[in-house]
């Protein structure tokens, strides 16, 4: 049987929680760290959902990415997910920017997934510069993509040009456009942009790819899982069934 703080303490080996952006709140944020179980329940964010697959399992301990608590609260009230996991005896911790950037970590795993092999890590951005290993159209970026990450679709642009180095930004990672012109990456790959951020991106004959903030973070959570199996075989990890973004996709 597992207790939160051998979790904590891992996590923060992996991925130290004093690195995470100063707007971030990451870390044990529901529970004590003396809560002890032997199922542990890992997924991108805490709804409702995961909370009652949690009290299904019988895991009295659930690792996030998303921080269960972002904003400091005014209200708890009875119906909301903190006060739920609370009154189940549930225990969070969410591993948030520290895991985006850790080597290993969110961005990492993506950019593995889709191809690109890193070249420099900007952690004060939450992003890195990569390479593929052959040069690809958009369009064939944007199967390769999709094929790799199994989703069932993503926007994309087309500069117009080949693109063989792209900047990888996790999440809401489009405020990164700045970086790829800085850096002349043909292409920038993320999780979420803004209309002005495609703008500047055409302007700069800069691809974009937009994969949707879950599809660009959810690879984590198998990743994790691995990891936490690796390190504490006796305790049993398991991923979330339950937690989706909800979004469907009409082909």
């Amino acid at each position: 049987m597992i207790n939160a703080k051998q979790i904590y303490d891992y996590i923060d080996s992996i991925a130290p929680f004093e690195t995470q952006m100063s707007f971030d709140n990451a870390g044990l944020l529901v529970g004590s760290e003396q809560t002890k179980s032997e199922k542990v329940l890992i997924a991108l964010d805490a709804d409702r959902s995961v909370i009652e697959e949690a009290i299904r399992l019988d895991a009295n301990i659930i690792v996030t990415h998303h921080p269960v608590i972002f904003r400091p609260l005014k209200t708890l009230l009875s119906d909301s997910v903190p006060y739920l996991a609370a009154q189940n005896r549930i225990t969070i911790i969410s591993a948030h920017t520290n895991l985006d950037i850790a080597r290993g970590g969110v961005n990492d795993t993506l950019a593995a997934a889709i191809g690109v092999t890193a070249d420099q890590f900007f952690d004060e951005d939450c992003a890195l510069l990569g390479h593929f290993e052959n040069v690809m159209h958009s369009s064939e970026l944007a199967q390769k993509i999709k094929q790799n990450l199994r989703i069932h679709g993503l926007r994309y642009t087309d500069s117009g040009n080949p693109v063989r180095t792209a900047v990888v930004a996790c999440g809401a990672g489009g405020g990164s456009v700045d970086l790829a012109a800085s850096l002349g990456a043909d292409a920038i790959i993320t999780g979420e942009i803004k209309h002005h951020e495609i703008i500047f991106a055409n302007e700069h004959h800069i691809a974009v790819f937009d994969l949707g903030h879950y599809h660009s973070e959810n690879l984590i959570i198998g990743r994790l899982a691995d990891l936490f199996r690796q390190q504490f075989p006796d305790t049993e990890w398991i991923c979330s069934a339950s937690f989706t973004d909800g979004m469907i996709y009409l082909s």
